[in-house]
């Protein structure tokens, strides 16, 4: 597996889980993933953070992209230059994860094209009340469950831009990527309903193994507070 995590000095001001800075966020994943698997994209950062990822012992490049989706755009790239068994986990920063991360993930992608291990809790909350527009009043998601070694599964109908797949997937899926990667922000739930409208799967654990760390937007039945 290659994972191309992201990082910027530039991103959207939002509130967070107290402990969820940025090298907590990095920290905690390197708990979980081993560090010769990523290759960290530094975008946009100042010299200061530029020298501090260099105390890591990972791989470190450093771009000038500038936003949410160019930096996406170029860790995309760099993906689509790999082998197409490769396994490709795209990570930015605001993220936590927690054990046993690396290998649920893994299988999941034996039953789905994508795979998150972020359980959004739009998808427990009514369209009406600010949820995702496919949830009805009864903040339920129609879905399929399924059974892995390690978890329980759902398929869902969208995630953002932390999840993995294929990297013959993401050759066969790169004109609709391309489309909505465009200009400054990507339109991660507007792709992901295009690739399932194409036939195209993807899942999410339950109970979920990561989460955004805006804590209204936390996966549920964690603790993510304790979390580090």
């Amino acid at each position: 597996m290659r994972i191309l995590y992201r990082i910027s000095d530039g991103s959207y001001k939002k509130e967070r889980f107290q402990h969820a800075t940025k090298k907590g966020c990095l920290e905690n994943f390197l708990k979980h993933f081993p560090s010769e698997e990523i290759t960290l994209y530094a975008d946009n950062v100042s010299d200061e953070t530029y020298e501090w990822l260099q105390t890591y012992d990972l791989e470190v490049i450093r771009t000038n992209g500038g936003s949410s989706a160019a930096g996406f755009r170029i860790v995309l790239d760099e993906a689509l230059k790999l082998d197409d068994t490769e396994i490709v986990y795209f990570v930015v920063v605001d993220y936590l994860h927690l054990e046993n991360s690396r290998q649920v993930l893994l299988e999941g992608l034996e039953r789905t094209d994508y795979v998150t291990l972020y359980d959004h809790v739009d998808k427990y909350m009514p369209a009406s009340e600010g949820g995702n527009p496919y949830i009805d009043e009864d903040a339920a998601e129609e879905t399929k469950v399924f059974l892995t070694k390690s978890s329980h599964w759902k398929l869902t109908n969208s995630t953002t831009m932390t999840f993995a797949a294929k990297v013959k997937t993401l050759r066969e899926d790169e004109p609709i990527w391309r489309k909505h990667i465009e200009g400054k922000h990507p339109n991660d739930f507007g792709c992901f309903i295009e690739l399932r409208n194409n036939g195209r799967s993807l899942s999410s654990p339950m109970p979920g193994l990561s989460t955004h760390c805006e804590p209204m937007w936390a996966a549920p039945l964690i603790d993510w507070e304790q979390v580090n």
